[in-house]
């Protein structure tokens, strides 16, 4: 049950850091100012939470416990991109634009993110 119980923690961890990404971008949104150092790490930070919970589920299920639905999966892979896939569109944007797009892309992934503990 230590797999189990580690991937939970890590989704945890990423609800929790795709959070303050989504504060992030809406304080960027509110003050106008382009990307800095924060939105920086917390995209890193979100990427690798993500992807470190992922390779624990994949872990999971080769170790035979699956997930109660398959959609399980494909929410996995849209929440791990929503973020960077976001941010990449808005690169030539306004930064008022920029914080647009990681605002919607983080509250989008959040609500993967809810629909990810409904599937578990």
């Amino acid at each position: 049950m230590f797999a189990h119980d580690l991937h939970l923690l890590l989704a945890f961890a990423s609800v929790a850091v795709m959070a303050v990404v989504t504060a992030e971008g809406a304080v960027r949104l509110v003050r106008a100012r382009p990307p800095g150092r924060v939105a920086s790490v917390g995209s890193g930070a979100v990427v690798v939470l993500l992807g470190m919970t992922a390779a624990g589920g994949l872990a999971l299920l080769l170790g035979g416990q699956r997930p109660k639905e398959w959609l399980h999966l494909v929410y996995a892979l849209l929440a791990f991109a929503l973020v960077p896939l976001a941010d990449s569109f808005a690169v030539q944007a306004a930064p008022r634009r920029r914080a647009v797009a990681r605002l919607l892309g983080a509250l989008v992934a959040l609500v993967v993110l809810a629909r990810l503990f409904a599937t578990g």
